[in-house]
């Protein structure tokens, strides 16, 4: 049992929802796996018990714990106990035989299961398979099946057993229907008798040795009964096939009586099957077994069944042959050939004679599978095939003619087996030896690649190269073979033919190791027995042949090495002289060949090393008539090889060789001709060997091999015409053309063999006139021009070896009269090759023979056009993968790599050649002024060849320099200026470079000063550690690669270049790539910083800088200029700034960027904006003219031109530190500039409320816009770096106040409230930059510092910087300002002084008060607005105060504001009765009866003005009634009068004068005489309303008069005053009137 820890363990894991075969259902079974591990057993029972709980358990999870179950039980078998074991067997067994919700997959693992625990519990698992296979069940198809494994197994203990399980078996056969049960059946059945004849073939290690054969005859020979005539006839396909194969098994344990008897019906059967299944294997294994039970008991029958067994067998291997990559098909034919070899020995005539006549029909297919069957026999039962040897070699014959591979392959096989069997002996082995010699000549392509190990007989499909790689190892492995005395000396007479050319290599490496067993046998006999052997070939043909063969390098498979073995070998027999010149050069070649196998070997090189050792050879034979054989032998290799042009080519070199030593002329001039008419001229290989092999002849006969030019040319040019039109179109396939090629080519081989006869006046005569004639195509006088690819070349070729030649005559200083002739067709070479692409070799060939041109005398004046010719060609160029993309031509891509590295190289050449001309620093600036233009292309690949060949030449020069003196370096600052623009070029490449371009320019200034080869500069080198980071494409690291070569470049280059490197930084701004404008900017940078302050010319400079902004488009570029121009200002401040205020406003991006980078550094921008600040203030002094002057005056220091400038620098982030700095100064500069340029108006109030009509100030002239929005903009930024941030001045449009005239007083006010938050502790001193300005005759200016200074008094923050007196003193005196907008402005401020000082309030009140009292009496008539204001700053006071303030001055107060009430002014009246209502509420005022006697007193006022025309009036009448209503003495008038201070309530005006009036006749009877007598003072109002309010108000009094007063004269009076109304000439009042005389009726 499991631990509780291991069963909940368990429990998770078979809980775990499995995937289809995924990754958890692995993880589970690996799992399951670990712990079994640790307990197998233990695991196992818990698993078997999950199942038996689980009966529902989805069948994917029951098929994967029983998987997990098998495994674990395989690979713990050891830890099982018997009774785990019994219960395992047992749960297999139901889960095999379930029969409900399972599949074959569940059933199949249930089976394993049970099998890997009957592997060691044999019984128990037995035991329970053969309890549930019994008669009368129904057998389960993988009990059935694990029956048969499990004796598998076990065989010597289930093999006693069987006979039981047999009989059972045999009941079942009989009821059997499905095929399943059926084939199951068969299965075991043939398990079983293999079982038993396993058991009976080791019968002496059985247990039970009674067991044999005729034991179990009975029940096989039923199951065959029932196999054979029941199942088999039903023709089900599985069934039929399985039948078939287990009957071959069951036959050994039939008897042999019965078996004899029914071969004649069970062969044709089986035969039958081949037609009726494609499951011939089975079939197949099926005959074998009983063709094997047949054969061993030596059965007649077969006789009678031969010739269908053959023909069936036949075809068959013919079918098998026929799909030879099939697997299946494979091991069909291996079965079918194991038939053959069974048959063989009983029948070997029989089925030789059929074999042999089945090769004679002509098919492949058929062929193939014979040569398969003779090839197994021969090898597998050779002695009964030796009788038919003659017949085999014979037949064999017949099938060489054959046209299939395959076929020629297994003949091959086959030739190799016979001769393996000593076959080849007999009449008619060297036509088998020939047969495989013609395959390994096969023409097979090189290219062609097939596997090593390619089997020809089992490929798909064999080429002609499969077929001649597979005889060449035949015939590797025939000469390894004892059968010398077949090849030797056979394989001799395939050397000369040249049909057997291509198997050369195969034949000479044969014959060397024949040659080589000899050696080691002892015999001392010559290899070349002409007396034997008559059919030899001749030792001249031999020789020639060999050497011929040996020169091709790339062509008949490595045949150099073996040819020169094979001659090595043969060395005495070819002539005894040659040995000691063979023995010494041959093994150097033939090393050589070895030590550059992997390498690309030139095919020329080679050639001239064979020919190098031929001319050795030749003058060791020193023999004429010996020669003359040679030569004629090569002149028959010209013609037998015509069709091969490079060896061809090579004989007309080995021909040279032979002329150069024969002493025969008439013998020379005979073979010169013959070879000048036997060459191709359209083919280069041969082009070329005649120009050797004439150039050779040359070295001795000079004359005659000119001769024989002269006269070649004039029977072939002037003989061979062409049509002129097709000259002008196409030159390529013109014959005379290419002859022209060939003579040119001959020319330039004769100058270069140097032979002595040639002088220098005979190059000019004999050499370089024909040449230049021959190259000139005239027709009818014209001149055409050239396109012939091989005619360029030929001249190209012929001129620089004729320029060698005349160089390595060192002795002879010669002046070539026709170099710049020769130089200028050279250039018309170069110039004509396309730019395109890499087509041909001519650039290169054209740029060598330049470079060998210029070393000869006399020296051009001029080699500019020829460099750039030469570069142009060159760096044009495109990258070879573009080329390949539109390239047409047959060269490959290795061959076009191969041929550009030679192209640069050439260039490279070329140019040091130029520069040996002249290495003074002036020579390397005129090389460079052509380099530097590709150096600047848009094309990456032409910088990258640029700067390569840049970096070339200056290491040539720097190892050429050597001057004595000090030579001035100074055209080499302008190569450093271009070389750092290229240190960040996008090309990593071109980067790498340019820095090691640097290293050596800053090397060779140090050597042009005089300074040591050998002695190392530190900062120079530091360049090699900066190089480093190019391989980072990064900004940062591309940034800092070039701030260190500008560091590096601070310090190397003199003080006296700066300017010249810095105006060459500043070309490279505009550079057309990126990066490399990014460099130059940076390293102008460094320079400027390091080495600025020296500098001279700055405005220039910044000039400069300037003109190359207007053409960068690139931010981060601009940004350094900038900078730059910064770092220029900071060491020039007074030579800068001037110069930039002179730019044209608005400033164009640049100047702007510049005015924002003088922000980098804190100390340049204080200076720049104190700068700024300074000539703002003069622009507006206290003078008249400042203000009144044009802002478009071209000073120098116009105010927009400051203004802007300041604007940049402050609206910018970079600002934060210097406006913290120049808070207050800026602050105050700005903002009374923006007054200026607003020019602050009077609002329209004033203008619309003058009481004469007149105006005040400057009159409307129109503002400064950009000024003023560059000014806001300046103030904006200066309060963003304050405690928060102006939202509130946005939200409140409290900037687009400042804007507009008429409103900037209104923008100012929350401007300043504005800076009362954010901005405290800059107030003060900003507080005292603006107060001399309201000394400024400037309105603008003041009303805005009165503004400001006003609204600064409302908040507490000024009192606690104690700032309150200041600017209450500044605004006090503002009240006498001329500006009565100003004064307006001050009184308001004053009332703020109320509010931000309200704790210190009764400091200021006896001297505001009488203040504002003075205002409003003054101002009473002349501007109500000033009145109204006092009113309410007067008003602001009062709130302020305490409640228990009581100084007279509230009494003067109260009588000043009486006058007040009727004003026509709606504001003015609301003003003073809300300076009554605030009056109230002090508490001593109420105790003081002058204030008491004067609150009854207007009480009139006060009714009459509840239905005043103004609706604020009314309601501040009715707010400060309900104040009053406490003070009075009436409870009742107390109440209606605090009715009045509710919201809702409504007024009937009338009805409410009559209750007043009843209560005041009540309660205060002494005032309504009074009362009566003031109504009467409104009569002669000039409001309607009043008038109206009045008679009715007096009409409620008089009758709730006094009785005394009816009758009296006060009375009579007030009734006339009545009356008079009734004239009035407003209706309304005199319909009141009427109304008020009928309430008085009275009267």
């Amino acid at each position: 049992m499991v631990s509780s820890k291991m069963e909940a363990l368990l429990t998770k894991i078979l809980e775990v929802p499995l995937d289809d075969g995924g990754l958890v259902s692995q993880t589970v079974f690996d799992s399951l796996q670990e712990l079994g591990r640790v307990d197998a057993e233990g695991v196992l029972m818990f698993c078997r018990k999950y199942i038996i709980h689980h009966r529902r358990l989805p069948l994917i999870r029951r098929t994967a714990l029983l998987k997990a179950m098998a495994q674990l039980v395989k690979d713990n078998i050891d830890d099982l106990g018997r009774m785990a074991a019994k219960k395992l067997i047992t749960l297999a067994s139901i889960e095999m035989t379930k029969s409900k919700d399972v599949t074959d997959e569940h059933q199949e693992i249930a089976s394993s299961l049970l099998l890997n625990v009957g592997y060691w519990f044999t019984k128990e698992a037995c035991d329970e398979l053969l309890s549930m296979f019994q008669p009368r069940m129904e057998p389960y198809f993988y009990v059935v099946l694990a029956l048969a494994n499990l004796c598998k197994q076990h065989v010597h203990y289930m093999v006693p057993l069987l006979k039981p399980a047999l009989r059972t078996m045999l009941t079942m056969l009989h009821t059997v229907t499905d095929e399943k049960t059926k084939w199951v059946f068969c299965f075991a059945l043939g398990i079983f008798s293999e079982s038993i004849l396993a058991y009976l073939f080791d019968i002496e290690e059985a247990p039970d040795p009674t067991v044999k054969k005729n034991l179990f005859f009975q029940e096989f020979s039923a199951a065959y009964d029932v196999l054979f005539n029941m199942w088999l006839p039903l023709n089900e396909y599985n069934v039929s096939t399985a039948v078939i194969e287990t009957l071959g098994q069951i036959t050994h344990l039939i008897p042999f009586d019965k078996l004899e008897n029914e071969l004649p019906r069970l062969i044709p059967a089986i035969l039958s099957m081949y037609q009726k299944t494609s499951s011939d294997f089975c079939v197949t294994q099926g005959l074998y077994g009983v063709l094997h039970t047949a054969i061993e008991r030596n059965s007649e029958e077969l006789t009678i069944q031969m010739d269908s067994l053959l023909i069936s067998l036949h075809d068959q291997i013919c079918i098998a042959m026929d799909q030879p990559t099939d697997t299946y098909s494979q091991k069909q034919r291996k079965e079918v050939l194991c038939c053959f070899k069974l048959l063989t020995p009983a029948f070997t005539y029989q089925i030789v004679d059929f074999l042999l006549l089945q090769l004679e029909i002509n098919n492949n297919q058929i062929r193939l599978g014979t040569l398969t069957v003779l090839d197994h026999l021969i090898n597998m039962v050779p002695l009964y095939m030796a009788s038919q040897k003659n017949q085999i070699l014979t037949s064999t014959k017949l099938v060489f003619l054959a046209n299939d591979n395959r076929v020629k392959g297994k003949v091959a096989q086959l030739i190799y087996t016979m001769a393996n069997h000593n076959y080849l002996h007999l009449e008619g082995g060297n036509e088998m030896v020939e047969f495989i010699i013609k395959q390994c000549a096969l023409p097979a392509r090189e290219n062609e690649e097939t596997p090593k190990e390619l089997s020809v007989t089992t490929a798909d499909m064999v080429t002609d190269l499969d077929l001649r790689r597979l005889c060449e190892e035949q015939m590797k492995m025939l000469t390894a073979l004892p059968i010398d005395n077949v090849l030797w000396p056979l394989l001799f007479e395939f050397i000369i033919p040249v049909r057997y050319t291509n198997a050369l290599a195969t034949i000479c490496n044969s014959l060397a190791s024949l040659a080589m067993k000899k050696l080691e046998a002892g015999s001392t006999e010559c290899f070349l027995n002409y007396k034997e052997y008559s059919n030899l070939p001749r030792r001249h043909a031999l020789l020639a042949s060999l050497f011929i063969m040996s020169s091709s390098l790339h062509l008949g498979k490595g045949r150099c090495a073996p040819a020169l073995t094979l001659l090595q070998v043969l060395g005495c027999d070819i002539h005894p002289g040659v040995t000691q010149v063979w023995e010494k050069e041959f093994p150097t070649l033939l090393d050589y060949l070895q030590e550059n196998s992997k390498k690309s070997l030139l095919q020329s090189q080679w050639e001239e090393k064979l020919v190098h050792v031929l001319s050795q050879t030749l003058e060791v034979i020193a023999d004429d008539d010996w020669l003359g054989q040679l030569g004629q032998e090569l002149i028959n290799c010209l013609h037998s090889h015509d069709k091969f042009s490079q060896e061809k080519g090579f004989v007309y070199k080995c021909l040279g060789a032979v002329l150069q030593l024969s002493q025969n002329e008439e013998a020379v001039k005979r073979i010169l001709q013959e070879m000048l008419q036997s060459v191709r001229h359209n083919d280069a290989s041969e082009r070329e060997g005649i120009a050797a092999g004439i150039g050779y002849c040359a070295v001795t006969h000079l004359d005659t091999a000119l001769t024989a030019l002269k006269e070649f040319s004039k029977l072939n040019i002037f003989k061979k015409t062409a049509s002129y039109f097709r000259i002008i179109k196409d030159q390529e396939d013109i014959e005379i053309i290419k002859v022209k090629s060939t003579l040119i080519s001959c020319y330039g081989r004769i100058v270069s063999s140097s032979p002595k006869d040639l002088t220098p006046a005979r190059i000019d005569t004999d050499i370089v006139e024909n040449v230049l004639n021959h190259y000139n195509i005239k027709i009818l006088g014209m001149k055409i021009e050239v396109k012939d690819l091989t005619l360029k070349l030929s001249l190209i070729r012929t001129v620089t070896q004729l320029a060698g030649a005349i160089q390595s005559d060192e002795e002879l200083i010669y002046s070539f009269s026709r170099k710049a002739e020769l130089l200028t067709y050279m250039q018309e070479l170069i110039k004509a090759e396309s730019t395109e692409a890499l087509t041909t070799s001519i650039r290169k060939s054209a740029i060598d023979a330049c470079t060998s041109l210029l070393k000869l005398q006399p020296q051009l004046n001029d080699n500019s056009e020829l460099i750039q010719t030469c570069l142009s060609s060159v760096f044009s160029l495109p990258r070879l993968e573009v080329c390949a993309v539109n390239d047409n031509t047959t060269m490959g891509m290795e061959d076009k790599h191969v041929l550009f590295i030679d192209t640069m190289a050439s260039l490279l050449d070329f140019l040091k050649q130029l520069l040996l001309l002249d290495l003074s620093p002036a020579g390397l600036q005129s090389i460079f002024k052509n380099m530097d233009v590709w150096m600047k292309s848009a094309k990456e690949y032409e910088r990258e060849k640029a700067i390569e060949t840049t970096l070339q030449l200056l290491v040539f020069y720097l190892e050429q320099i050597e001057f004595e003196d000090k030579v001035p370096s100074d055209n080499l600052t302008v190569i450093i200026g271009c070389m750092v623009i290229r240190c960040t070029d996008p090309s990593c490449i071109v980067r790498e470079t340019a820095i090691e371009c640097l290293y050596i320019l800053l090397y060779i200034q140090l050597r042009l000063e005089r300074v040591p080869a050998d002695q190392k500069d530190a900062q120079v080198e530091h360049l090699k550690a900066i190089k480093v980071g190019l391989h980072q494409v990064s900004s940062q690291s591309l940034f800092q690669v070039c701030t260190d070569v500008g560091k590096v470049l601070s310090n190397c280059v003199a003080h006296d270049q700066l300017n010249t490197l810095l105006f060459t930084m500043f070309k490279g701004l505009t550079d057309e790539q990126a990066n490399t404008s990014y460099a130059a900017s940076i390293v102008m940078n460094v320079l400027i910083t390091k080495c600025g302050a020296g500098l001279t010319d700055v405005p220039g400079m910044i000039k400069a800088l300037h003109n190359q902004l207007q053409s960068i488009t690139q931010q981060h570029i601009i940004r350094i200029v900038t900078s730059s121009i910064s770092i220029l200002a900071s060491q020039h401040v007074p030579a800068v700034l001037p110069c930039l205020l002179r730019y044209p406003i608005p400033f164009d991006k640049f100047i702007s960027d510049v005015w924002r980078s003088l922000l980098k550094t804190s100390s340049v921008a204080t200076a720049s904006i104190k700068y700024l600040l300074d000539n703002l203030k003069l622009l507006y002094d206290s003078s008249k003219e400042s203000l009144v002057k044009n802002v478009t005056n071209s000073k120098p220091h116009q105010p927009l031109a400051v203004i802007c400038a300041l604007h940049e620098m402050i609206y910018n982030h970079d600002s934060k530190t210097v406006i913290g700095m120049l808070y207050s100064q800026l602050f105050s500069t700005v903002l009374i500039h923006l007054s200026s340029s607003v020019q602050a108006r009077l609002p329209r109030d004033f203008l619309r409320i003058q009481a004469d009509g007149k105006t005040f100030g400057l009159l409307p002239k129109p503002s400064n816009i950009t000024a003023c929005n560059y000014s806001v903009e300046i103030l904006q930024a200066v309060l963003r770096q304050g405690k928060g941030h102006d939202a509130g001045m946005a939200e409140r449009g409290g900037w687009d106040l400042i804007r507009r005239p008429e409103k900037h007083h209104e923008g100012i006010v929350l401007l300043a409230s504005t800076m009362a938050n954010l901005a405290v502790p800059h107030l003060i001193n900003i507080v005292d930059q603006l107060t001399p300005v309201l000394a400024n005759i400037h309105e603008s200016q003041r009303i805005t510092t009165a503004a400001f200074f006003g609204e600064l008094l409302n908040h507490t923050v000024v009192s606690e910087l104690l700032l309150t007196d200041t600017l209450v003193g500044c605004l006090l005196r503002c009240l006498i300002d001329n500006s009565p907008v100003v004064q307006w402005l001050a009184v308001k401020g004053l009332g703020n002084a109320a509010v931000g000082a309200s704790q210190k309030i009764d400091k200021y009140v006896t001297k505001l008060l009488p203040t504002m009292l003075s205002v409003m009496h003054q101002n009473s008539k002349l501007n109500a607005l000033l009145a109204i204001e006092a009113m309410s700053s007067a008003s602001k006071i009062l709130d302020n105060l305490q409640d228990n303030y009581a100084d007279p001055i509230l009494i003067d107060v109260a009588l000043a504001i009486e006058p007040f009430f009727e004003n026509r002014q709606d504001k003015v009246r609301a003003a003073a009765f809300n300076i009554l209502g605030k009056l109230i509420k002090f508490g001593r005022m109420q105790q003081n009866p002058v204030f008491m006697e004067h609150i009854y007193s207007t009480l009139t006022s006060l009714l009459l003005h509840l239905n005043d025309k103004s609706s604020e009036v009314r309601k501040v009448c009715r707010h400060v009634l309900s104040l009053v209503g406490p003070l009075l003495t009436s409870k009742k008038m107390c109440t209606l009068f605090q009715e009045l201070g509710l919201e809702e309530s409504t007024l009937d005006y009338e009805n409410y004068l009559s209750d007043i009036s009843k209560h005041i006749s009540t309660d205060l009877p002494d005032r309504v005489v009074y009362y009566i007598k003031s109504c009467a003072s409104f009569f002669s109002s000039l409001q309607t309303e009043m008038r109206e309010n009045a008679v009715t108000f007096a009409s409620f009094l008089m009758p709730n008069a006094p009785p005394d007063y009816f009758g009296s004269a006060p009375a009579h009076e007030m009734c006339n005053e009545v009356i008079t109304l009734l004239s009035d000439h407003v209706q309304s009042v005199r319909i009141k009137t009427i109304a008020a005389i009928e309430r008085l009726h009275m009267y």
